[in-house]
């Protein structure tokens, strides 16, 4: 009986991993913490997040502009600094002190919300803040993960860690309303508890990779390591502080923006993806607007809907991302947000209204969050770190903000001329149209570059580096291999190979 049991239990437990797509490395190197991790950190956004778009639409829609705008200013001032800490921090402390710091600022909202409870400037301040909160909240997670993982297991653990922060996005939603009537405008209290916990989280799960490291469950990547590596580190100049080095990185960036195809893409890809992202906010805002007169109606709203989309991203993403991309490939996988945002605008042209437009918004999120956020997350891993931790955190605050601001600057004009709802809706259909030939490009150019990485690498990318940015000598003198998966099997499988010949040469300069 007792080896029957262990029999099924066996069964069991490959039968749920082969269906969930996970290996028992991935258990070993500490995949569980990521997912709490990614729990916790979404959490925290999607309890401030309805309070945020309450307090910028109680200003009136025709101050909502300047949210964006906002947003911008604050961006391009916060970027240099971002860059002067994270380059003067080990990876590993990294995400510690910059979730500390947003949250030591939640905690002066907290107070600010307890004393002066009825300044509207106070409303302002706290939606422009958590527009940029929340995209460095996010990039600083990812390129956590991207530091600790081949391309290989990205492409196999990414959904599954985007599946633990939609659980924290449905938990936070069905809850928000609740804890909402019981706080107030100070459920930013919450909001910086939760940071914390996430904080714990990432720090467990580097040591469990640390220790599976020593107990040679990585072995190919320990002797794959140039012997030359540590006196590289030690012949290093120390890191200067100067304003002069901040802004030569900050622009290295831009450089970095246009030095491949790949990279091109999908900075197009994130300016027309925001556009039209910020075109559906507007517009459902307006909708919004016109349906509830207090701001406990429209919070209550918010948190439904943002209940009703975990719900479907969730089973999308722990049952059918995997397998959607691998049937899809990327082109394919790419495609289905653009496609869904085509068919809601037109739904909502033909059908005005609220619940058209809460479609919209609520399919396109399911889509993003389940599909192809987790997709073009996947495309950073195992690339050159200055690509990881200059290009991507430019892309995901400075562009990104970007095409927020030119949907603003169109929403406004829009209003301005008196252009009908309808016609609004078509015009971002055809930006949709435009998007979609985009993420097709992205796609094919993910695919081709997962075809020349076919041919068996060795090399050492899922370890971490001592530092978020390395000096260009360093990358010039390490083995183009080296960002590749961790085994030959495992680089077989590697997606997005523009690692191995020309951002080799792209993403370094001479000595």
């Amino acid at each position: 009986i007792g080896r029957g049991l262990l029999m099924v239990k066996s069964a069991f437990k490959g039968c749920v991993m082969s269906v969930l797509n996970v290996e028992e490395h991935d258990l070993a190197v500490g995949l569980p913490f990521s997912i709490l991790g990614g729990l916790f950190m979404m959490a925290s956004y999607y309890y401030i997040q309805p309070l945020s778009d309450v307090l910028a639409i109680s200003m009136g829609m025709e101050y909502t502009p300047l949210v964006t705008i906002g947003n911008m200013l604050l961006i391009i001032g916060a970027n240099p600094l971002y860059a002067l800490v994270v380059r003067n921090l080990e990876t590993k402390r990294v995400v510690p002190v910059i979730y500390r710091f947003l949250m030591a600022t939640l905690l002066f909202f907290a107070m600010l919300f307890f004393f002066l409870p009825q300044v509207q400037i106070l409303s302002f301040l706290f939606a422009v803040y958590v527009g940029t909160f929340s995209l460095f909240l996010t990039t600083t997670f990812w390129a956590r993960m991207a530091s600790l993982h081949t391309k290989v297991e990205a492409k196999r653990m990414y959904g599954k860690i985007a599946s633990g922060a939609q659980c924290g996005q449905l938990f936070a939603s069905v809850t928000a309303a609740s804890v909402y009537s019981y706080l107030n405008n100070t459920i930013v209290v919450v909001s910086a508890v939760l940071l914390e916990l996430c904080v714990q989280m990432i720090v467990m799960r580097g040591k469990a990779a640390d220790e599976s490291t020593l107990l040679g469950e990585k072995t190919d990547l320990v002797e794959a390591k140039p012997k030359v590596e540590a006196s590289d580190e030690a012949s290093d100049p120390p890191k200067t502080c100067s304003v002069f080095k901040v802004l030569k990185d900050s622009f290295k960036g831009f450089q970095l923006l246009v030095s491949t195809p790949m990279l091109r893409a999908i900075t197009g890809h994130t300016l027309l993806i925001t556009f039209l992202v910020s075109g559906v906010w507007y517009e459902r805002g307006q909708a919004v607007s016109n349906a509830f007169d207090t701001t406990e109606e429209r919070y209550a709203f918010f948190a439904w809907l943002n209940s009703v989309i975990g719900i479907a991203t969730l089973v999308m993403q722990v049952f059918f991302f995997s397998h959607v991309l691998k049937f899809l490939g990327f082109h394919g996988t790419l495609l289905t947000e653009p496609i869904i945002i085509a068919i809601g605008l037109m739904v909502a042209a033909v059908y005005p209204g609220l619940l058209s437009i809460a479609f919209l918004d609520g399919a396109r999120k399911v889509v993003h969050y389940s599909l192809l956020k987790p997709t073009k997350e996947g495309l950073y891993a195992a690339l050159p770190k200055d690509t990881q931790f200059v290009a991507k955190p430019l892309l995901d605050t400075l562009v990104y903000r970007s095409g927020s601001l030119i949907g603003a600057a169109y929403f406004e004009l829009m209003i301005q001329l008196e252009i009908s709802s309808a016609a609004r809706r078509y015009f971002l259909m055809a930006v949709a149209v435009c998007w979609a030939i985009n993420s097709y490009v992205l796609g094919k150019l993910a695919e081709e570059s997962q075809l020349e990485s076919d041919a068996p690498q060795g090399g050492a990318s899922g370890r971490e580096q001592d530092h978020f940015l390395k000096s260009s000598g360093d990358s010039s003198r390490s083995s183009p291999s080296s960002s590749l998966s961790s085994s030959p099997s495992a680089s077989k499988h590697a997606m997005a190979h523009e690692v191995a010949s020309e951002p080799s040469r792209a993403f370094t300069r001479p000595n």
